[in-house]
């Protein structure tokens, strides 16, 4: 009998984030993590919707929302990318991080407030 090795596809909003990551000037996940205040280890687990166990891979759930939106903080993504995504849950999480940057400044920045006027351009 052999265990079944396959490794299970990363949710929507995954594979999002990592297409955003990606994209140039790329991202390494150290540095997204690390922006979004997660380890390494949790971001590729996220990313890739793997957990490894003992050599075998096992579906990770479904991340918290604000884990999520963190994540897609991290790499630039909008609300409604995350919607669109399936996550609704994690684009009010995003919002409402942009809306703390915007009224707070709780991050500073050049990267920081270009990524909150990315996230609130299409915001009425």
């Amino acid at each position: 009998m052999t265990a079944d090795t396959s490794v299970p596809e990363a949710p929507p909003e995954a594979v999002l984030i990592r297409q955003l990551r990606d994209r140039p000037p790329r991202m390494s996940r150290y540095e997204a993590a690390r922006i979004a205040g997660i380890s390494e280890s949790r971001w590729r687990m996220i990313e890739t919707g793997t957990r490894w166990f003992r050599g075998q891979p096992l579906e990770e759930p479904p991340a918290p929302a604000q884990t999520i939106a963190r994540m897609a903080w991290a790499v630039g993504a909008t609300p409604e990318q995350l919607t669109g995504a399936g996550r609704q849950d994690a684009a009010a999480e995003l919002e409402a991080i942009a809306e703390q940057v915007e009224s707070t400044g709780a991050f500073t920045g050049r990267q920081a407030k270009a990524l909150a006027r990315r996230v609130r351009r299409d915001k009425p």
